[in-house]
């Protein structure tokens, strides 16, 4: 039986067997409670109509941020709702879910 031949290039990335990993696109822009990645969001501000202590707002281009951390509680609407995954709790913080007081 002989050898198959070499993919070609497209090949190669389609099965996951990347030659030249891209650069990372997304730079978090903010680290505290939440971390943001402004070059995923799509401003579609489901994260702020979600966020039930009004902690997160939107900038007028639509962008969103934590406008007061004392009122977010890292309940993970947001995170949970939004569909680009463009908010991440900060490992860092710990939350209702993560028997914080």
């Amino acid at each position: 039986m002989a050898k198959p031949a070499k993919p070609p290039i497209d090949r190669i990335i389609k099965s996951g067997l990347v030659s030249k990993p891209a650069a990372p696109q997304a730079e978090p822009h903010f680290a505290g409670k939440l971390i943001f990645f402004p070059g995923w969001c799509k401003k579609c501000g489901l994260c702020t109509v979600v966020c039930h202590s009004e902690a997160l707002k939107q900038h007028k281009d639509g962008t969103p941020y934590l406008a007061d951390a004392k009122k977010c509680t890292l309940c993970s609407l947001c995170w949970r709702t939004c569909p680009d995954f463009a908010i991440v709790k900060n490992p860092d913080e710990k939350g209702e879910d993560d028997g914080a007081e």
